[in-house]
């Protein structure tokens, strides 16, 4: 299914001469345990580390450093069964999103790096982060063998790995929507183009029911409205992200990524993200939308489980009332592929280099990555083949399935150099388009700005 397409475009991104992808700079969705999900899993001997309970390790405090929702509750429960196991506690420190890579960085440059950190797999890994002074390699580690070498490809720096990507990377972003408020309000047909997508909302607004939740106050997935759409860019003008990346071009001369802002900067003055998007929360989407008050969210396919079950849903939703479509800026129709997220490296400054090894190890065992996948709603399958049974929903697989390789792509933060690494302040500018304090020419010739400002830092032949 997915992988089908993942290698294709894994492919056709090889074509281009990048050297890696990078990773969507948003906080990904993190959901609490299902209400009947059970007790975390006791460590199957087999697959626990051998030395886990050592003398040495037991009493040792180990911190991870992450961003907003990058860590599931799920995995702190693994991690206090670590602890349970090995004596080895797991101090999760997790920053606002909008604060963690400054933080990071300076932590990292000080010297003073927490044990593991995370970070957005892919270009910026070397550049930004400088893995290879700030990272251990995990080449040989027990688990490297059954993950994902796509994955790997994106954690890897010089063909070494120093990284592990502990994500659902089978399924990205789509825009979840309510099928009985469609119908309610004479929406009869899924939208594929933008003026059919504007329409369902202009019609959604007038039934009484705001079209789409969008949570602008956590500074990060606005921008995932126009870039997880990105796709469409290189197939409307092939070769566009080659000349990006060899500084050819650039953003604020392209009249599709100026037409793909002007739309998304259209529905937010249509009223089509309500009266309170500038401080509405991504924590409160899938209450919002179980409360019928909101008909769409930009969402990973694992939330509707959650929706369903919300508080909130006291129309009695059931599962098999909501779908899944692609956002269609610029008549986008094309599956966007993402096989990059947050993941965990060791620092190489950590005088507790051998526990966060072992804590790594731990969560990738078969019963505590099966666990992940029963417990967290959001996550259906993580890149590592170790027995697991992946949870993908028949309306996962019916829509996923749908697409072929030659309809399908690589996101857009993904493929251009220099890009993800500005997210936070694209999302700042996002923000301050909508309130018409910047033009989208204006965005984009910022993101430009940053590009040059990077690449020379990088010492890049093509910017110099």
């Amino acid at each position: 299914m997915k992988k089908r397409i993942l290698a294709s475009a894994l492919s056709v991104f090889m074509v281009l001469s990048l050297t890696a992808c990078g990773g969507a700079g948003a906080a990904d969705q993190a959901a609490a345990p299902a209400a009947d999900s059970g007790a975390a899993p006791a460590a199957d001997s087999t697959e626990a580390p051998a030395d886990s309970g050592s003398a040495e390790a037991s009493g040792t405090t180990i911190t991870l450093m992450a961003s907003q929702d990058w860590i599931e509750d799920a995995e702190q429960t693994l991690g206090q069964k670590f602890e349970d196991e090995t004596g080895i506690h797991v101090d999760y420190q997790i920053l606002p999103a909008d604060q963690y890579q400054d933080v990071l960085l300076t932590r990292l440059n000080n010297g003073e790096g927490p044990d593991i950190f995370m970070a957005q797999s892919g270009f910026a890994l070397k550049t930004t982060y400088k893995v290879q002074d700030n990272a251990v390699d995990l080449s040989g580690e027990s688990w490297a063998p059954s993950y994902d070498i796509f994955s790997a490809e994106q954690t890897s720096v010089d063909g070494v790995n120093y990284g592990m990507t502990y994500y659902d990377t089978t399924t990205d972003y789509y825009m979840i929507y309510n099928k009985k408020l469609f119908a309610a309000a004479g929406v009869t047909a899924v939208p594929k183009t933008f003026a059919e997508f504007e329409d369902a909302c202009q019609k959604l607004l007038d039934s009484g029911v705001t079209p789409i939740y969008e949570p602008v106050a956590d500074g990060w997935h606005q921008t995932m409205l126009w870039c997880e759409n990105g796709q469409v860019f290189d197939k409307l003008e092939p070769g566009i992200i080659d000349k990006l990346n060899k500084n050819e071009t650039t953003f604020a001369e392209n009249a599709n990524m100026k037409k793909a802002l002007e739309q998304l900067n259209d529905l937010a003055q249509k009223g089509y993200f309500g009266d309170n998007y500038m401080s509405d929360e991504f924590a409160n989407a899938e209450s919002f939308l179980a409360s019928g008050e909101y008909a769409m969210c930009f969402l990973k396919p694992g939330a509707i489980k959650n929706i369903v079950a919300n508080d909130g849903n006291t129309a009695g939703y059931t599962e098999e009332d909501f779908g899944m479509f692609l956002l269609p800026l610029l008549d986008n129709q094309y599956l966007n592929v993402h096989p990059t997220g947050p993941s965990k490296f060791i620092y190489s400054g950590s005088t507790n280099i051998d526990a966060a090894k072992k804590y790594l190890e731990y969560i990738t065992t078969k019963e505590s990555i099966q666990y992940l996948i029963d417990t967290a709603a959001d996550v259906e399958n993580v890149p590592f083949e170790v027995g697991q049974t992946p949870e993908y929903s028949d309306m996962t697989k019916t829509f996923l399935d749908s697409y072929d390789d030659a309809h399908s792509g690589m996101v857009l933060q993904d493929v251009v150099t220099y890009f993800n690494e500005q997210w936070m302040d694209i999302s700042t500018n996002l923000a301050a388009m909508f309130m018409g304090d910047m033009t989208p020419e204006e965005v984009l010739k910022a993101i430009d700005d940053g590009r040059t400002q990077l690449a020379q830092a990088a010492g890049d032949e093509a910017w110099k």
